[in-house]
């Protein structure tokens, strides 16, 4: 029956859904209107342009992205007692010949603690050896408070700083300590930074594990020494076995 067609008198159209279903019917066969010309260029291009940016972010971020396998390789260490597995792009030997035969070295890059990267302006030599009685921290104070001077004054980062007396084995250092024993943290870093000839002229070592950890740092990011610690400390958490 045609929606336009007089109604048969002898099959009346009983209901208002009966209406409806007629009507969308015939709307259903009806072709689709077709854009015009213009429309569909217009269209086509703003496709285009939506493909072209996606490919582009695609791209820049694959080029940016690092490549997972690139210097992650593990290298199997054994520190003591202690087996580590150390990435590639974190170890502090350049060659096999450079590795310590029972110690391990890392170059952290600071503050992100991950590899050493041309742009990297601080960085943190870290050495690991097995436990040694002197490394103690009550040894190493009772050793080093021979020879301060009585001479305290207090530096950034909650920390005293002590001298060392003219002809001491440590001449030309100061002592960094945390209060109110040390027992937290004893740096020593050269009084002429510069005569020193390293860029990591500071060190620290502590017991970490079951082993010995040394790090030589800047002397400008002294009193950030909690945060030093505690992220290399997990930084080793992640690299034991």
């Amino acid at each position: 029956m045609s929606l336009y067609a007089a109604p048969d008198q002898t099959q009346p159209l009983t209901s208002a859904t009966d209406v409806a279903t007629l009507i969308r019917n015939h709307l259903k066969r009806r072709p689709a209107p077709v854009l015009p010309r213009g429309d569909r260029a217009l269209l086509k291009l703003a496709a285009a342009i939506v493909a072209l940016g996606l490919g582009g972010t695609s791209l820049a971020l694959f080029a940016t992205h690092p490549n997972p396998d690139a210097g992650t390789e593990l290298q199997a260490s054994r520190v003591g007692d202690v087996v580590l597995a150390i990435p590639q792009n974190l170890t502090g030997a350049d060659s096999d010949e450079g590795r310590l035969v029972g110690m391990a070295r890392l170059r952290l890059d600071w503050p992100s603690l991950g590899p050493v990267t041309p742009d990297t302006r601080h960085r943190l030599l870290v050495t690991l050896s097995p436990p040694d009685k002197v490394n103690e921290p009550a040894t190493q104070l009772s050793t080093y408070a021979r020879f301060l001077t009585p001479t305290v004054w207090s530096n950034p980062g909650g920390l005293v700083v002590r001298g060392f007396r003219k002809g001491s084995p440590y001449e030309g250092d100061e002592l960094y300590v945390s209060v109110p024993d040390g027992r937290g943290f004893a740096a020593r870093c050269p009084v002429e930074t510069a005569q020193s000839g390293l860029d990591e002229p500071c060190r620290v070592t502590f017991r970490h594990r079951g082993v010995d950890v040394n790090i030589r740092f800047p002397r400008a990011i002294v009193a950030d020494w909690q945060i030093m610690l505690g992220g290399v400390r997990r930084t080793l958490d992640g690299l034991m076995r």
